[in-house]
């Protein structure tokens, strides 16, 4: 029995990656996606080695990249990622991990925000009202995984997400599930992730309420009465990522990870994502990546240090990520773990 549910774990994501791959088959739906933020990557460190994460997953960002990871960590973990994004704006994300006595506990949260613009009518086109909007998002997640053999872990997230835009909003809730395994060759990892499984959103709010609406003279019927713009229900951006590590070599003064991840996004095409981190000593490390299929992203690269300070370790990281023509962004993760 132990071994079927093992399997059953392990093949749940292709499962349904086969139905959705089959569903959409034929379809371009770029754009067709609510919940953009959750693509946005989490921590410096994997950013920097081209997002090729999935079976590295060996600290308290694996809460984004892979929820199987945290359950083979040993100790309390704390992750926090700033991101300057394009266009002025701003994303940041704060990690936790408890260690319990069966399995371990993750909690999470995720905002994407902006600074506040002046609204801008045909009346009023330089904004001289004073009045301003603004626009942001946010997900909350709580996440036990489980470390089920020395080798192998699976992990799920529930989550809460909401975007606000103005006086208007909408909000679902959504579920990550993920496997870790371990082939105890080389180092050799393998894991998989389906991240953003869930609801719709559909915009709500004020905003959406037309007042003093008159009927066509025409046609006849009430003057000014109120009416609510039909806005349709969107999916969240559904994704398969399928990774894989390698331990190229190890020992007390140098090492060297190279990592691979394949993703199948519901909205976009299929990408491939490179990576490899080399550490000196286990303290500073210089990390590299490529992306591929991307409109605009191409090569990642970014360094960090390990900081042992009393009964605590502090990693400190950078990434620098390449946009074409939109320019680039720059990551800082700041983690600690007892």
């Amino acid at each position: 029995m132990k071994k079927i549910f093992l399997l059953a774990v392990t093949l749940a994501p292709f499962s349904l990656w086969a139905q959705f791959s089959t569903s959409t088959e034929g379809f371009n739906n770029n754009g067709t996606r609510a919940g953009q933020f959750l693509k946005l990557a989490v921590g410096a460190r994997a950013s920097a080695m081209g997002e090729s994460f999935a079976a590295v997953a060996n600290d308290a960002s694996a809460l984004f990249w892979n929820p199987a990871g945290i359950g083979n960590l040993k100790n309390l973990e704390v992750h926090l990622t700033h991101v300057n994004y394009l266009l002025d704006i701003r994303f940041d994300f704060a990690g936790l991990v408890v260690p319990m006595g069966s399995g371990n506990l993750g909690f999470s949260a995720a905002v994407l925000g902006m600074d506040d613009e002046h609204v801008t009518t045909l009346a009023d086109p330089d904004g001289e009202s004073g009045i301003t909007w603004n626009a942001s998002s946010f997900a909350v997640g709580l996440t036990y995984s489980r470390a089920i053999t020395d080798r192998f872990s699976v992990g799920l997230t529930g989550k809460y997400i909401q975007e606000n835009l103005f006086n208007s909003s909408a909000n679902t809730m959504a579920l990550d599930i993920g496997s870790l395994y371990n082939t105890g060759l080389r180092g050799i990892k393998i894991g998989m992730a389906m991240s953003n499984f869930g609801g719709k959103m559909k915009l709500g709010g004020r905003d959406l309420t037309q007042k003093d609406v008159d009927a066509d003279p025409g046609v006849g019927g009430n003057i000014g009465q109120s009416a609510d713009l039909v806005v349709n229900s969107w999916p969240l951006p559904l994704n398969f990522r399928v990774g894989l590590s390698v331990d190229v070599f190890r020992n007390e003064s140098s090492g060297l990870i190279m990592a691979a991840d394949f993703n199948h996004p519901t909205d976009a095409d299929e990408r491939l994502n490179f990576g490899a981190e080399y550490s000196f000593s286990n303290r500073l490390f210089l990390r590299g990546g490529y992306k591929l299929n991307y409109d605009e992203e191409s090569y990642t690269f970014g360094g960090g240090l390990n900081l042992p300070i009393t009964n605590y370790n502090f990693m400190l990281d950078y990434s620098f990520n390449e946009f074409g023509i939109l320019g680039e962004t720059h990551r800082f993760s700041l983690g600690f773990k007892l």
